[in-house]
């Protein structure tokens, strides 16, 4: 049986278009979320803080202006700056994939009493009036601080966010294309009350003694003392469980660290510019 000459041309059509298809899916292939770089993460984060300003029903946002500007958002903002300012620097990573230097990692308190607080990609601060009024010294807000800011500088938290978003489409949230299976409103959500593994727990409060330590005078047991403020159904502790032994095993830690760190607890400031401000 002989092939007519368009039959002949229609089959070598076929054939080119599936080596094609072929070709796209070998130099497309699946996007790795040690391949999200810093960039990424960064453009990934504003659209979520934009997600989360807009939302002011679930994220009602103290507003920065008097008395709330010079006094709560100053100081948290100050002393986030000073434990964070090491990471943004970032001199240790390669040239290609450094935090950009002219965007700032910001705070955001929110007016509710939840006792919360987490980080969202790229560094932004949120937390909430309700954990703010259960701390009670500066060395208990610059321990929360720290913490959040290495859970998402070591990745801790693009991971996390991995298992429930893949990442191609946090790649192309961050990029701004329109996804119909999620947004950046379903990562405001989910990042808000995203919950660690107590191992992950663990792993920061480790790298927390030495970041105090290098950032400042403050005494690095801040978490013994917020962990007497805090009940183990505060939102805070839900997402960021506490391990068995947690308080003895941070002061082994520091007994095994030679290094003559501060012991800094608090001056007044956190009551003149925290809680005499949100009575």
């Amino acid at each position: 049986m002989h092939y007519s000459n368009s039959r002949l041309l229609l089959l070598g059509v076929c054939f080119i278009l599936l080596g094609l298809v072929a070709c796209q899916n070998e130099v497309e292939p699946p996007v790795r979320s040690s391949e999200i770089t810093k960039a990424q993460r960064e453009q990934l984060g504003d659209r979520i803080q934009i997600a989360i300003a807009v939302n002011e029903e679930q994220f009602p946002i103290l507003p920065q202006v008097p008395p709330y500007d010079t006094t709560v958002y100053w100081y948290i903002q100050h002393l986030y700056q000073q434990v964070s300012f090491g990471m943004q620097l970032d001199n240790q990573s390669p040239a290609d994939d450094r935090w950009s230097q002219d965007r700032s990692w910001k705070v955001t308190v929110l007016d509710l009493e939840e006792r919360n607080a987490f980080v969202i990609p790229g560094g932004h601060f949120y937390v909430t009036t309700g954990l703010l009024r259960s701390l009670s010294q500066e060395y208990e807000l610059y321990y929360l601080l720290a913490f959040e800011a290495a859970l998402m500088n070591e990745r801790l938290l693009l991971n996390r966010l991995v298992t429930v978003f893949n990442p191609a489409l946090l790649v192309e949230l961050a990029n701004g294309a329109p996804s119909p299976n999620s947004s950046t409103n379903d990562i405001a959500d989910i990042s808000s009350h995203l919950v660690f593994d107590e191992e992950d727990v663990k792993e920061i409060d480790e790298k927390c003694a030495d970041l105090i330590c290098n950032t400042s005078i403050f005494d690095r047991l801040g978490i013994i003392s917020l962990l007497d403020q805090l009940s183990i159904d505060d939102a805070w502790l839900i997402n960021r469980p506490s391990y068995i032994g947690r308080a003895d095993y941070i002061i082994r830690q520091l007994n095994t660290n030679e290094e003559n760190c501060g012991s800094f607890q608090t001056n007044g400031g956190y009551q003149r510019y925290i809680l005499n401000v949100l009575k």
